[in-house]
């Protein structure tokens, strides 16, 4: 664990709109997998914003990705035993946020490395 960064915190701030969208699309249209995700979403915000380590974003990344994956399948050729959604507002957002999150915690990745000093590693303290 690091200092924080601003895309660390836009991550966080992301993963939780995320989860906040999935609960409305779980209580207003009635979505199954929105509902399954929206909780493990706004946990893995929480665990974003109290321990910025490689868990947590791991977590973030997992939340991102199956929402996102999920939406471009129901777009394209529909999700098991559905016919193909159309692309509307909702759509739209299901895209734009996962991949707003993913983006954010790349940058954070940059950020990270680009504020590491140069030169060669420290030595492990383990190391013989």
């Amino acid at each position: 664990m690091g200092a924080r960064t601003p895309a660390s915190w836009t991550a966080v701030a992301l993963t939780a709109v995320l989860g906040l969208c999935q609960v409305y699309w779980a209580l207003g249209e009635g979505s199954s997998s929105a509902g399954l995700m929206a909780p493990f979403s706004l946990l893995a915000a929480l665990a974003l914003a109290r321990a910025d380590c490689l868990e947590a974003r791991l977590g973030v990344v997992v939340v991102a990705a199956a929402p996102l994956l999920l939406t471009a399948l129901a777009l394209t050729i529909g999700l098991p035993g559905q016919p193909r959604q159309p692309v509307g507002a909702g759509a739209v957002l299901g895209l734009a946020v996962p991949v707003a999150v993913l983006v954010a915690l790349g940058l954070d990745r940059r950020e990270r490395a680009r504020a590491r000093p140069a030169g060669p590693a420290p030595r492990s303290p383990y190391a013989r």
